[in-house]
């Protein structure tokens, strides 16, 4: 797996043997052409980060900053390393928090332009439960968006405060662009 453009492109996230199951680099590309291809100035929060490859892809296209959630602590130790074997003056600021994605949410006080969450395929009830916290505590600024990965077979139920601005299937994967009513 590697960073497909920006200032780390070409750059490679090295797996290793956790049972995640990282956003392949097409999708990551169709999803940051599909926005623009940059992230100039942007304030990004990677929910469910996993191995960071939609935070790090956007701080290396220009995010001013990206904040990553993930709870698990080997994810977070792995991610704290490639953000510091890749860092660059050219870069904007990173956190990484070892939380619980909604219970961070509910004390989250910053507003993000961009949101990704990628919970894992099997996590019962994530995108209610999500976007629901997303939307209660204002974590999307106003003219924000946030960009949700799910199975291709997960049936949703959008809350009513939510529009789906596009969606896309890539193989077993399905992405939602969505934004707020």
């Amino acid at each position: 797996m590697r960073i497909t453009s920006g200032i780390l492109k070409n750059r490679k996230l090295k797996s290793f043997n956790v049972d995640i199951r990282p956003t392949k680099e097409s999708v990551r590309e169709a999803v940051f052409s599909s926005i623009g291809g940059t992230c100039n100035n942007l304030h990004i929060l990677d929910l469910f980060a996993g191995y960071g490859s939609f935070g790090l892809e956007a701080w290396s296209r220009g995010a001013s900053s990206v904040t990553f959630v993930e709870n698990q602590k080997i994810l977070v130790n792995q991610l704290s390393k490639f953000i510091k074997d890749f860092e660059d003056k050219r870069l904007g600021v990173t956190q990484v928090i070892y939380a619980d994605v909604c219970l961070w949410l509910q004390k989250n006080t910053c507003s993000y332009d961009l949101i990704f969450a990628d919970p894992p395929y099997r996590l019962e009830g994530a995108f209610i439960s999500t976007l629901t916290a997303i939307d209660k505590n204002s974590s999307l600024s106003e003219n924000g968006c946030v960009i949700f990965e799910l199975s291709y077979r997960e049936n949703i139920e959008l809350p009513e405060m939510w529009k789906i601005i596009k969606e896309k299937r890539y193989g077993k994967t399905k992405i939602l662009m969505l934004k707020r009513n």
